[in-house]
């Protein structure tokens, strides 16, 4: 999945609002704190964007769309997020 610069700062900014108006951690840089929401959302959605890449590589003889190609996909793509750790 990939997400615009714009809407992945929209969900940081969210995000921040949320912590700050749930009091769920102490923030005292907004600015600072908003940065590196968006760092960590954009390491996750790159590795999501790295799995999924690696999924197709390992199903390119598979026709998409066939009950045989989504049912390795979603074995593939679990398996590349236990590999990483997600």
């Amino acid at each position: 999945m990939s997400l615009s610069e714009d809407r992945i700062s929209t969900i940081a900014h969210q995000i921040v609002k949320h912590i700050w108006r749930n009091d769920l951690a102490d923030v005292s840089d907004d600015s600072r704190a908003l940065a590196r929401v968006k760092q960590s959302l954009e390491a996750f959605f790159g590795s999501m964007n790295e799995i999924e890449e690696a999924v197709r590589a390992k199903l390119r003889n598979k026709a998409p769309g066939s009950r045989d190609y989504d049912v390795l996909y979603q074995k593939f793509y679990h398996d590349e997020m236990v590999r990483r750790g997600l």
